[in-house]
C-alpha cells in the first residue's frame, strides 16, 4: 500500500523536475547486456522495473538497491507504474550510460535511475536534475569530469521556462454574467493557486500560460477507478449536488490548467481532470484524493488568503475551496468508498517534492568567498541568479509564492523579471541594478550588515531552485 500511494503526480513534484531536467532522455533499453556500466559488482538486485515515463514519453528504468527492498516489494511498486514490466532478479542494462542517479541513498527504500548515453553536454543538466531537483546523489560514467556545479535553467515551471511571477487582472465580467465584486470588475490571480469569483470560470478570467510556469507540467494517465454503474450514487440527488459544487469550486482556480481538457496544453491533462465521467473524481489517485481531503500536507506548494483570493483557501483542503468543512467531507467520502483510512497516509511524505525538502534544508557555513564582504559585494557559487536572498540567521528558508517566498526575517531581496538576463556573483548588497527590482523591502533601503553578526545567504537560479544556501559573517 506504500508504495502505491506515492505514484500521484502531485507527489511526484520531485520526480517530474528531475525528468523535466533530464531533457527526455529516456532510460534503461533492455539490451542484453549484463550490467549498467561501472555498477558495483557486489550488489544483488531484487529486481528492474522497465516502463514509459508519463512525463517523457520514453523508457525508463529502476533498479531497487535499498536494502528494505524484496522482490515482492519491488514489484509491487513497479506495478503501480501504468504500463510498467517488472523482471525479477535483473539490472537495468544498455551499452553507456551518463550515470546513475541515487534517490534516498543509504536507506532501506532507496532507488537508482540509471541513465543512458553518452552525449556529455547533457551532463551538466542531468546532474542538476538528479541533485538539486530529485534531491538525490549523481554518480557519474560517461559525464565523469564532466558534470558542473548546479545551477542556470528555468525554474519550477514546464521544460525550464522561467517562473512567471502571479499578475493580478481586474476586468469586466463576462456578457450574461453579473457585476464582479471590485467595483464591478471581476480581479483574479494567474497563478496555480489563484482562483477567480465564485461560479466563474478561471479560464475566463485569467491566462493558463504563466501558471503553467509556476509548478511542473506533465500528461499523466488517470487512475483506473471507475464507480459501477449501479452505484446509488448516481442516482442520488444530494451527492450529485455535491459533486456538481466541488466541480464548479474546480473550474474557478487555476488547478484548471492541468486538470481540464478545455484547458491543459494539447499533449494531455495531469492524471485527473474535470471532464472524465459519470463521475470525474474517480480520475483521481488515491495520493490525490488524500491531498483534496487535507489527510496529507500540502503546504509547500505555496497558497492565498482567503481575503486575497475571492474567499478561496487551501489552509484546511488540499483544492481551493470557499466551504473547507464542505471539500473536506466530499474528499474523505471519495477516499472512504475506496476503502482508505486516514492512517493509510500516516506515513507519507508532505506534497511539494523538492520544495518540501527545501524548507527543511538546515544552512551550514559558508565557503571561502563566499558571503557579503565588508564593501556589501556579494559572492556565491552555482551559476547566475534570479533572486537573491539575504536573511537572518535564523530565518526560515524562501519557499513557494505567494506566501513562503518572504520569510520572516528577510532583510532584503533583490529580484530578476523573466524578461531580463539573470544576474551574476558580484552584486552589491542593496543596490538596485538596471533590469532588476527590489523584492524587500518594498520602499527604501535595506538595514545595514553589522560586522560580526551571522546573515543567511539564499540564492535562487529561479524560484524553487537553490544554488548557495550558507551562513556568512560580515568582515570589520
Amino acid at each position: 500500500m506504500k508504495h502505491e500511494l506515492l505514484r500521484s503526480p502531485h507527489v511526484m513534484l520531485g520526480a517530474a523536475l528531475l525528468v523535466s531536467a533530464l531533457g527526455g532522455l529516456g532510460a534503461c533499453q533492455e539490451t542484453g547486456e549484463s550490467a549498467a556500466s561501472g555498477a558495483p559488482e557486489a550488489f544483488v538486485a531484487p529486481g528492474r522495473c522497465a516502463y514509459t515515463s508519463a512525463i517523457t514519453q520514453a523508457e525508463e528504468c529502476r533498479e531497487y538497491t535499498g536494502a528494505g527492498w524484496t522482490a515482492e516489494a519491488a514489484e509491487a511498486d513497479c506495478k503501480a507504474l501504468q504500463g510498467a514490466t517488472f523482471t525479477e532478479g535483473e539490472r537495468c542494462a544498455y551499452p553507456e550510460t551518463l550515470g546513475r542517479c541515487v534517490l534516498g541513498g543509504g536507506t532501506d527504500d532507496e532507488t537508482t535511475l540509471v541513465l543512458p548515453g553518452d552525449d556529455t553536454s547533457q551532463c551538466a543538466s542531468t546532474q542538476r536534475g538528479c541533485e538539486v531537483f530529485g534531491g538525490g546523489k549523481f554518480e557519474p560514467d560517461a559525464c565523469a569530469g564532466a558534470t558542473e556545479e548546479p545551477g542556470g535553467g528555468g525554474g519550477v515551471g514546464t521544460g525550464g521556462a522561467i517562473f512567471q511571477w502571479p499578475e493580478l487582472a481586474c476586468v469586466d465580467p463576462k456578457e450574461g454574467e453579473p457585476a464582479g465584486q471590485s467595483e464591478g470588475k471581476v480581479c483574479t490571480f494567474g497563478a496555480i493557486s489563484g482562483c477567480t469569483e465564485p461560479g466563474r470560470l478561471f479560464t475566463d478570467y485569467a491566462s493558463c500560460e504563466p501558471v503553467l510556469t509556476q509548478r511542473p507540467y506533465w500528461p499523466a494517465p488517470p487512475s483506473d477507478f471507475k464507480t459501477p454503474s449501479d452505484d446509488p450514487r448516481l442516482s442520488d440527488p444530494q451527492w450529485l449536488g455535491e459533486l456538481a459544487w466541488v466541480t464548479e469550486q474546480t473550474e474557478a482556480c487555476g488547478c484548471v490548467c492541468c486538470h481540464s481538457t478545455k484547458a491543459a496544453p494539447a499533449t494531455g491533462t495531469s492524471n485527473w481532470y474535470i471532464e472524465a465521467g459519470p463521475v470525474w473524481t474517480d480520475s483521481f489517485n488515491p495520493s490525490g484524493l488524500a491531498l483534496a481531503a487535507g489527510w496529507v500536507s500540502s503546504d509547500a506548494l505555496g497558497a492565498y488568503p482567503a481575503d486575497q483570493n475571492n474567499g478561496f483557501s487551501r489552509d484546511v483542503a488540499g483544492l481551493p475551496t470557499t466551504d473547507p468543512a464542505r471539500m473536506v467531507a466530499f474528499f474523505e467520502g471519495e477516499l472512504e468508498r475506496r476503502g482508505f483510512t486516514k492512517e493509510d497516509f500516516a506515513d507519507m511524505t508532505p506534497f511539494g517534492g523538492p520544495l518540501h525538502q527545501q524548507s527543511l534544508y538546515e544552512p551550514t557555513d559558508c565557503a571561502a568567498g563566499e558571503g557579503v564582504d565588508a564593501e556589501g559585494k556579494i559572492t556565491w557559487t552555482g551559476g547566475d541568479a534570479r533572486y537573491v536572498y539575504v536573511l537572518s540567521a535564523d530565518a526560515e528558508n524562501p519557499g513557494a509564492p505567494p506566501n513562503l517566498d518572504l520569510p520572516e526575517g528577510t532583510i532584503w531581496r533583490l529580484d530578476v523579471p523573466s524578461s531580463a538576463e539573470p544576474l551574476k556573483s558580484g552584486i552589491t548588497y542593496g543596490e538596485v541594478s538596471p533590469n532588476t527590482k527590489q523584492g524587500y523591502p518594498a520602499d527604501g533601503s535595506p538595514e545595514e550588515l553589522v560586522p560580526g553578526t551571522t546573515y543567511y545567504l539564499y540564492v535562487w537560479a529561479d524560484v524553487g531552485i537553490p544554488i548557495t544556501r550558507c551562513l556568512f559573517e560580515v568582515s570589520p
